[in-house]
């Protein structure tokens, strides 16, 4: 099974796709930035790029025969890939969680000194439960997780049910909504099969079982979006 991340959430001040591509070719890889662009293409509609980020971390060892402790800074690379859509005001992440949003924020806005503002999406949990039971077969609502559930004054905390019925899981889901962290559906897709885990934010995890699926999957979870 091959995994997957999709992020979405809204862009404002993006030029047309093609100015974007100009400043990233631009800016290019430079060796003294936290930021710098590996490839990127474009089209009349979306931008597609990879962004490098660099960051340093303290390291700190601890040398037996002087007693001392030295601290090094090591780098660590990552990298972000990107999908901007400046005509549907929307930008995609393909690596990373919500808070990679501000990364790119801060590369766009500093970096590339462009007015632009992105704004996380809220997803209603419920409601794309019930997208995806209506849109696929064989739909299967698989888990829910939630931060605070007390089934008895004994247990509090965390709780992750598994659900042998889908009804029985949104039962559960309409519920608990408001403490809903994450919920995990799987249904058929045209070459295979799926599993999505959906989150407060539209930040999607997914995992398929033939990688065909992938172009068809992004049209689906864009939908909830």
């Amino acid at each position: 099974m091959a995994s997957y991340k999709l992020n979405i959430a809204k862009i404002q001040g993006a030029p047309p796709a093609r100015e974007l591509l100009q400043l990233f070719n631009d800016y290019g890889l430079p060796d003294d930035e936290e930021f710098g662009v590996l490839d990127c293409s474009a089209s009349d509609e979306v931008l597609y790029a990879s962004i490098l980020r660099k960051t340093h971390q303290a390291i700190q060892r601890f040398d037996g025969e002087s007693g001392e402790i030295s601290t090094t800074a090591v780098e660590k690379a990552s990298i972000l890939r990107v999908g901007i859509f400046p005509k549907r005001c929307v930008i995609e992440l393909y690596d990373g969680t919500a808070s990679s949003f501000d990364y790119m924020t801060n590369f766009l806005g500093s970096h590339l000194a462009l007015p632009i503002v992105i704004d996380t999406i809220d997803m209603d949990i419920p409601a794309s439960v019930r997208f995806l039971q209506k849109s696929t077969k064989r739909f299967v609502l698989k888990s829910i997780r939630v931060s605070d559930y007390a089934h008895s004054s004994y247990m509090i905390g965390p709780y992750t049910p598994k659900f042998l019925e889908t009804e029985a899981g949104m039962d559960f889901l309409e519920e608990y909504t408001d403490f809903t962290t994450s919920a995990s559906c799987r249904f058929q897709t045209s070459r295979g099969r799926a599993t999505v885990t959906l989150t407060p934010k539209t930040c999607l995890r997914f995992t398929l079982s033939n990688e065909e699926d992938k172009a068809e999957m992004h049209t689906l979870l864009r939908k909830m979006a």
